[in-house]
């Protein structure tokens, strides 16, 4: 089964031969993900220079060091900078921004192709900042790298007169959808797609303020069928496209496992039915909290985690299975009894819901009898969607 390094490889037309597509999309949305600016200084300014030129470093270790595949993005860069369809696009505008202090971990760039410029954002790196920034979304209206994404797509339409994309994954394609609603009118009319690859939505505190309706039509976002992170904070009034792809679970996530049927994804009809519970169970227990809970869970978590002294995400989950939990524990500790309560309690619930679903709650008004009809109905359409799909690709292997 094809993915997207087998897709580069045998793409041989140009970017002036065959327009950039979804899948084009997500490979520059991976790409992102590489440290440019610290590595490639000119990669930073307005001439910038070509993905081919990538291929001549020796190592690109340093390039590709803040992801979680290094290996894997170092195989897609290469196979990009050797591409006859992506080794003469032009990286400019690069930036990458990371404050402890405002919580903030930021980074974007600029592709240029011959008719058009794909502007794509990085999505949430390896550190423990970046991670935070996420759970930051859950009661913040907006987070500082949401404002810088804003102002970035409006500062690169400045400078550019030609017709723009933007993309992003995971955490990427939440600030490429929020630059997509936020900015103004004029730069919004330049822009042609907005793609948005397993990326969580805009919540509602997100969304005010901004010209939502006017961004949607422009907004495609594609999913795994066994979607969890780009099922947070759904945003139903955007369509999904569903990918077939290799592993299960959050192994779906990585961008690599995505399957490729020709020159576009290889696509099933449903999320599976589990994706659309877990989906429906987690936003049900983000429900049961007010903002003000989720930022008490959020910060008291979070100082769990930095009781254990570890600045990246893989090195916390590694050192858990060593000797910071004897640290996380001692902090857990010195929590006054009440926050020792609600946290524990939070956990609780979250746990109990994701295994059991929300505790039952019986409709009285006529408006809760509606809504939890309605429910029952998603909940067998979604059952029945699924098993559509899997007999598909069964009948169709």
């Amino acid at each position: 089964m094809a993915n997207i390094i087998d897709y580069i490889n045998s793409n041989k037309k140009s970017f002036a031969e065959k327009p950039v597509n979804r899948v084009d999309g997500l490979i520059f949305s991976s790409l992102a993900n590489d440290r440019i600016p610290e590595e490639l200084p000119a990669a930073c300014t307005e001439v910038g220079m070509m993905i081919g030129e990538f291929g001549s470093m020796s190592d690109l270790l340093g390039l590709t060091a803040p992801v979680y595949d290094p290996k894997g993005a170092e195989a897609l860069l290469r196979a990009c900078a050797a591409s006859p369809r992506f080794k003469d696009v032009i990286v400019r505008y690069a930036v990458s921004e990371w404050s402890h202090v405002s919580e903030k971990q930021f980074a974007a760039v600029t592709f240029i192709l011959p008719t058009c410029a794909f502007i794509a954002f990085r999505g949430t790196d390896n550190t423990i900042v970046g991670w935070k920034e996420n759970f930051n979304m859950s009661f913040s209206g907006t987070v500082p790298a949401q404002e810088e994404a804003r102002a970035y797509v409006e500062k690169v339409a400045n400078e550019l007169k030609m017709p723009i994309y933007l993309g992003g994954h995971s955490k990427g394609g939440n600030l490429a959808m929020y630059a997509a609603a936020s900015c103004d009118d004029f730069t919004r009319l330049r822009i042609e797609r907005c793609f948005a690859y397993d990326a969580p939505g805009l919540s509602e505190q997100s969304i005010e303020g901004t010209n939502w309706k006017s961004a949607v039509p422009l907004i495609e976002r594609v999913i795994p069928e066994e979607s969890f992170v780009g099922l947070i904070w759904d945003n139903n009034d955007v369509d999904s496209t569903v990918v077939e792809c290799l592993g299960t679970g959050l192994e779906q996530h990585a961008s690599q496992n995505w399957i490729i049927d020709g020159e576009d994804f290889k696509t099933v009809g449903a999320l599976s039915y589990d994706a659309y519970r877990n989906g429906k169970r987690f936003g049900a227990w983000m429900k049961t909290l007010s903002a003000a809970d989720r930022e008490r869970f959020v910060e008291l978590l979070s100082k769990l985690v930095q009781a254990t002294g570890e600045i990246t995400a893989t090195g916390f989950m590694n050192s858990l299975a060593t000797d910071s939990l004897e640290f996380v524990m001692k902090k857990f500790d010195r929590f006054s009894p009440d926050d020792q309560r609600f946290l524990m309690n939070a956990l609780g619930d979250l746990a109990a819901t994701m295994l059991l679903g929300p505790a039952p709650k019986k409709a009285e008004t006529p408006e809760e009898k509606m809504e939890a009809a309605a429910d029952k109905i998603d909940d067998v359409t979604a059952q029945f969607n699924s098993a559509a799909s899997k007999l598909d690709k069964y009948m169709n292997l």
